[in-house]
């Protein structure tokens, strides 16, 4: 996303070209301090642009991962012990604490009916 980066360098030129606008006026160059300021109104107005653009694609991103997630939380990270313990091999994203328990339990009752 590049809209960032056109913020802040529009942000910059519309603070460096006031002090470019003064020193135009200080010589006497009016038509050139008049350039300057409406460069600097210009991209200050461009730079806001930008930061509504970021933020709605920001907006964006939030609604689309939302929906895909359909109402579920992302799962932790690591999202349960047997994760940790599996670095990560033995998980999926529906796994949480109670899918461990779950687990569990299975492997109890599969040891006891093995027994």
């Amino acid at each position: 996303m590049t809209y960032r980066r056109y913020q802040r360098a529009a942000m910059a030129g519309a603070l460096l070209l006031p002090a470019a606008t003064v020193g135009a006026l200080a010589h006497h160059q009016y038509v050139t301090g008049g350039g300057f300021a409406l460069a600097a109104v210009v991209l200050a107005e461009a730079a806001v642009r930008e930061h509504r653009q970021h933020r709605s694609a920001r907006l964006e991103c939030e609604e689309a991962r939302r929906r895909a997630f359909a109402g579920r939380p992302a799962p932790l990270a690591p999202c349960c012990l047997l994760a940790r313990t599996s670095h990560g091999q033995a998980h999926d994203h529906t796994c949480t604490e109670h899918s461990l328990a779950a687990f569990l339990a299975q492997v109890e009752t599969e040891h006891r009916e093995g027994a």
